[in-house]
């Protein structure tokens, strides 16, 4: 998954400035805006605005030096309410890994313990991708959307209609787009690369990247964190049966469905409700377009450009047999 977020820097300095006390300075980095750095140190466009005299937010410039209030934010300065999407974005919070980074360093930047990060973002070790997402805040909770996380094995690959587990939720949205149904020409599977994450939080990622139809996937398939595990979601692009912005190819994303696993399976397999969830939901697609065999790809194999994606620890060959 591409998820292009510029890294976080914070350079420690103690400065006192319109009666507004400094904790920070930051550098600004390429392709980032003043929402996204007030929302990263926990304050507000204007406190921001108001805190750098001169600062023109429609011209930010990577390698500004700008200075973070510390603190609560004055009243004369409320916190605009932030969209729907900014809200899934902003919480929980990401940080994304460059070279060199360790979860010392990380840890020491954000403020907490390594130990948390560990937890936060399901790491046996300390080794760090350069490129993917790490999460530096608890995941967000919602019971009555995450699941408790489970072991039990993948559906069968023949299953009656009678044992479908992960469809029967999402089947109305998915059936929805049978009168406009695209001609299809192949399913490809990704991974996010990050921790955690749901479909609001990719879309918010991919609008800001500058994609207007939003999250570039079709479908995205949870792992227990920001939604179930095993939770299939529904994307907008299957809803309006519009290409997908997930290859690198043009022509292949007119063809190519597709569904990506959250999770980082560079570092760790995918869960096993995921595992069930994929096959389920390929075979149900395949039903609706039975004319034409919907061809199964990871992401490495049809991509123009070089890519580990889902990883090198999903199990391709175990899906493959019973996909292709």
């Amino acid at each position: 998954m591409r998820l292009d977020r510029a890294p976080w820097i914070a350079l420690p300095s103690i400065l006192l400035v319109s009666n507004l006390l400094f904790a920070a300075s930051y550098t600004v980095q390429k392709g980032e805006t003043l929402y996204q750095i007030a929302k990263g140190h926990g304050t507000s466009v204007e406190a921001l605005t108001r805190a750098n005299p001169g600062l023109n937010p429609q011209r930010l410039h990577a390698g500004d030096l700008l200075q973070i209030p510390s603190g609560n934010i004055p009243p004369s300065a409320p916190t605009p309410a932030p969209s729907p999407a900014s809200s899934s974005l902003t919480k929980p919070e990401w940080v994304r890994i460059k070279k060199g980074d360790s979860l010392a360093k990380i840890a020491r930047d954000r403020g907490v313990s390594i130990e948390d990060l560990r937890s936060w973002n399901r790491l046996r070790g300390d080794t760090l991708h350069p490129g993917n997402l790490l999460r530096t805040r608890p995941p967000s909770s919602n019971p009555e959307k995450a699941s408790p996380r489970k072991t039990e094995p993948p559906v069968p690959a023949k299953s009656p209609a009678s044992d479908l587990i992960f469809i029967p939720p999402v089947k109305t949205m998915i059936d929805s787009a049978k009168p406009k149904l695209r001609d299809w020409e192949y399913i490809v599977v990704h991974h996010s690369g990050t921790s955690g994450g749901n479909a609001r939080i990719f879309d918010a990622y991919h609008k800001q990247r500058g994609m207007e139809n939003g999250m570039a996937y079709h479908f995205v398939i949870g792992n227990g964190s920001d939604s179930g595990d095993g939770q299939i979601e529904v994307g907008q692009r299957w809803l309006r049966q519009i290409q997908g912005g997930h290859l690198a190819s043009e022509s292949l994303n007119e063809i190519a469905i597709g569904i990506c696993l959250v999770g980082d399976f560079s570092s760790h397999r995918p869960d096993p409700r995921q595992t069930a969830a994929l096959i389920e939901l390929v075979q149900y697609l395949r039903k609706l377009q039975p004319d034409s065999r919907l061809k199964f790809r990871l992401h490495r194999e049809i991509n123009t450009k070089p890519t580990e994606c889902p990883g090198k620890l999903f199990p391709a060959p175990a899906i493959h047999e019973i996909l292709d």
